[in-house]
């Protein structure tokens, strides 16, 4: 062999000696890198969970602390007329009385005005838009949070109307020989109407429609042979409603019952409160039965929101005046509550429910305790949430005050 294959072989040798080193290098720094990540795998891990844990206990501790002061932080001359009513409306509230209606900021500004003459100014509220009729008048305004919108003109007498955050308003009529039920624009322009009588319906008692405008629902009373039911109807006034008679999609009846109060949850929800029971229903299109409850004590009010259904009771409990059962729309029971004030509203903010009179209030988190329960010094015309959950507006008969809890 010569020295030339020698040397090509010793210098293989060499190479394939280094390789393997070289190799057994890279495993090692290889394992050491898998392990320095999985250590800050570990560490980022260790730390999401603890920062998690941390904000709901924070949470937590929150949600169940109870407030123990609440005082003014910030306020705005602001008269309110005696027999003017005050709402909650969207970012703002609204006054009314029979000669008109005005839309205020919470510094007092007025953001529009729209005036008129009714004898009992009625009206219905959906997020940002309002719409103010007067019973047995003939025309219904639509405004929202920046502008009046339009008025609609029905040419007959209004028993009952709705308005959806789309704009759209649903009004029941009266004329001599049936009851209309008429869907509007904002413009005024009447979208669609059906008849209704009490031999082929029934007397209409109330009315709902979506926050689209799509579906509408309507509880009939009816008489037959001396004995009375209700029937909840659902309208789809739509292009899939178009192939039915009226556009009425499904109809839900119920013996010996009378239903005064029907709600959609946004666009595909609804619940329907009768005299003995609570009916929930679901669907885009036809919405069917998703749930009822038998109910056995005589209901005194009924709140609702799009998350939550308040049903208020005299107590069972002889320590307390009033108890309220609170509902999601799954039909699931989410709290009840136990209460003593007369209270002049009721609404739900979050996953709280807030009561008040005039000169009390109560703050309850559902599912939890009560946050607060006291006197407030000044009379009380309307209270409205802000995205501060400590902090409330307060509408008094002279100021606007912003208030917080502690």
């Amino acid at each position: 062999m010569d020295t030339d294959t020698t040397n090509l072989r010793q210098f293989k040798k060499k190479n394939d000696k280094k390789d393997v080193l070289f190799d057994e290098f890279n495993k090692k720094r290889a394992g050491r890198e898998v392990n320095k990540m999985m250590w800050i795998a570990l560490g980022i891990v260790a730390f999401v969970l603890l920062a998690a844990a941390s904000f709901i206990g924070a949470r937590l501790y929150f949600t169940n602390k109870a407030y123990e002061s609440v005082s003014i932080v910030d306020s705005t001359e602001f008269f309110i007329s005696t027999g003017s009513v005050v709402k909650r409306f969207g970012n703002y509230f609204v006054v009314y009385n029979s000669d008109g209606i005005k839309c205020i900021d919470y510094k007092g500004e007025q953001i529009w005005n729209e005036a008129f003459q009714m004898q009992k100014p009625l009206t219905d509220i959906s997020d940002g838009i309002i719409a103010v009729a007067d019973y047995n008048g003939g025309t219904i305004y639509v405004m929202n949070e920046k502008e009046p919108l339009g008025r609609i003109d029905t040419g007959m007498p209004i028993r009952k109307f709705k308005v959806a955050s789309a704009g759209y308003v649903m009004a029941v009529l009266d004329n001599s020989s049936n009851t209309p039920i008429y869907v509007y624009n904002t413009q005024g322009e009447e979208m669609l109407y059906f008849n209704t009588t009490m031999k082929g319906y029934g007397y209409p008692l109330e009315i709902a429609i979506s926050d689209n405008g799509i579906l509408g629902a309507v509880s009939y009373l009816n008489v037959d042979k001396g004995s009375f039911y209700s029937s909840v109807g659902f309208y789809n006034f739509g292009k899939v409603g178009q192939n039915y008679q009226d556009c009425l999609m499904s109809s839900h009846r119920y013996q010996s019952a009378l239903v005064p109060e029907i709600r959609f949850a946004g666009n595909n929800k609804a619940v329907a409160v009768a005299d003995n029971r609570l009916m929930f229903y679901s669907g885009d299109q036809m919405p069917q039965s998703n749930g009822e409850i038998l109910l056995s004590n005589k209901i005194l009010s009924v709140y609702e929101d799009d998350k939550f259904v308040a049903l208020v009771y005299d107590s069972d409990d002889s320590e307390h005046k009033y108890m309220a059962e609170i509902y999601d729309y799954d039909a699931k029971l989410k709290d009840k509550m136990y209460f003593d004030i007369d209270f002049s509203d009721m609404f739900f903010d979050e996953n709280r429910v807030v009561l008040y009179n005039s000169e009390e209030i109560v703050i309850h988190t559902i599912g939890g305790v009560d946050k607060f329960v006291g006197n407030y010094d000044s009379a009380i015309l309307a209270m409205i949430p802000t995205t501060n959950l400590r902090r409330f507006i307060i509408v008094t008969p002279d100021e606007i005050q912003t208030v917080e809890f502690e």
